[in-house]
């Protein structure tokens, strides 16, 4: 199954990942078993193993792998491939793709839910998601697992899907031994294998001879070849068993879907036509569309309303520009002025006035006002020439405000204003270079994951 053109983007999130290199299949027994090993069938155990996929608003994608241990559509995986850099982000979509039962090579997509990923303050880079078939389409492959220890030497195999090959993912196969059965890192057990891991493979699974998944392909040593390490399979049991009781309760949507046809967040593009330009000048330069006043006020008002519950991510720069205008004593507190406004139909009034609500962020600070009152205010502002992601969130009741998917300040407004209007984006002494600017509909997509997962220092986590 092709998939669209945007589907392999790499990431570009701080996480380094591990995967696997393509290897032939093979038959007979694998080096270092008799000719008497039992041996599992491989054409059985690869229906088990399963592409995902991320996207995150912002246009972010990250690719790794999964294995599915029950017929009902529990999937095991790592936590640093579902959930996105931003903690603060909503809109968030998970998508696997499982063999389809027609093609193995062909992968049939299913929207996935997060069961379970592991808190921040913990270590173990785990995550459990759900898939649901429509009636017909019959029970899903699943791996048997297995919780005891490997020997020194003992014949393993990594599977999963590290490459993308013409838009496709390809799925490989790797023998290797054990190197060393126990290597520990942030106090969890890991064993060490040189089965060739590569990018992608994080969150697939380390077979045993039986076909048998022993451990979650999670880390790969940097500057080292063929050391690639697998987390322990006893070290999820209890975090699973503890699942159970929400695993009951999650509903995904059933597959196999169409992923083209799925309803993301969509950014609005840095392109002149996507925007009103109301007072300023812009022209669009490589990722960016450049708006500036020659120091006096500028904006851009977008030509869509906000729903009234909504994440508005905006990708940008903010550089100071003086132009023609006189800056008094009192301005010079707060230059490189960005605007945000939103919650009023005012679009034509100067964007630092116009009623609803009023986000300004300069060098020297972030701050919120409904009409002309100051209701909110912090020291944190924007950094010059340095691109940032501001976001802004609204649900119910509460505004929320973060830079670089940090929390800066939120605020409780007791007689909220309706939101349903075009929102406007600019700035004074400052000019702008404004990237992808997503709008999140907060009654589509759920919570936002509130964790956000470590990567363990003595190695380099793979994806």
């Amino acid at each position: 199954m092709s998939l669209p053109s945007d589907c392999f983007a790499r990431p570009t999130h701080r996480l380094w990942l591990v995967l696997l290199a393509c290897t032939s299949f093979g038959g007979g027994p694998w080096i270092g078993e008799s000719r008497g090993a039992s041996e599992f069938n491989l054409a059985e155990a690869r229906r088990a193993v399963v592409f995902v996929r991320r996207v995150s608003p912002g246009r972010e994608v990250a690719l790794g792998s999964g294995f599915l241990v029950s017929e009902d559509g529990v999937i095991y995986t790592s936590r640093h491939v579902i959930e996105p850099n931003d903690s603060t982000a909503r809109g968030t979509t998970v998508l696997v793709g499982v063999p389809s039962k027609r093609d193995p090579d062909d992968l049939d997509w299913f929207p996935a839910s997060v069961v379970y990923r592991a808190p921040a303050d913990d270590n173990l880079d785990f995550a459990i998601l759900k898939i649901a078939a429509n009636d017909g389409y019959g029970p899903f492959h699943a791996l048997p697992l297995s919780y005891a220890k490997l020997e020194l030497g003992a014949s393993v195999a990594v599977i999963g899907f590290p490459y993308i090959r013409d838009n496709e993912a390809v799925l490989s196969f790797n023998k290797g031994s054990i190197s060393s059965t126990r290597v520990r890192f942030s106090g969890k057990a890991y064993y060490q294998t040189d089965a060739a891991v590569n990018k992608g493979n994080s969150g697939g699974p380390l077979l045993n001879i039986k076909g048998e998944a022993v451990g979650i392909i999670t880390l790969k040593e940097v500057n080292a070849e063929n050391v690639g390490f697998a987390l322990y399979l006893d070290e999820v049991r209890v975090a699973a068993a503890g699942a159970t009781e929400r695993l009951a309760e999650i509903r995904p949507s059933p597959g196999p879907v169409d992923p083209r046809r799925l309803e993301l967040p969509v950014a609005i593009a840095p392109l002149t036509a996507n925007w009103q330009i109301t007072r300023g000048r812009a022209h669009e330069v490589p990722k960016y569309l450049e708006v500036d006043n020659h120091g006096g006020p500028y904006w851009v008002t977008s030509r869509a309303s906000l729903p009234e519950n909504f994440q508005l991510v905006i990708s940008c720069a903010v550089k100071h520009l003086q132009g023609s205008q006189d800056i008094s004593a009192e301005q010079r507190k707060s230059l490189r002025r960005l605007y945000v406004r939103f919650g009023t139909s005012a679009a034509d009034s100067s964007i630092d006035r116009g009623g609803g609500y009023l986000l300004l962020s300069s060098h020297s600070g972030t701050s919120l006002y409904r009409g002309a009152k100051l209701v909110k205010g912090v020291s944190q502002g924007n950094v010059e020439e340095k691109p940032f992601t501001l976001s802004i969130t609204r649900q119910g009741r509460e505004i929320a405000v973060a830079i670089d998917g940090k929390v800066i300040f939120s605020f409780q407004d007791d007689q909220p204003i309706s939101v349903r209007h075009p929102f406007s984006i600019g700035g004074q002494f400052s000019q702008l270079y404004l990237g992808d600017v997503t709008v999140i509909d907060l009654s589509k997509h759920g919570s936002p994951e509130e964790n956000e997962a470590p990567a363990p220092a003595e190695a380099a986590a793979l994806e």
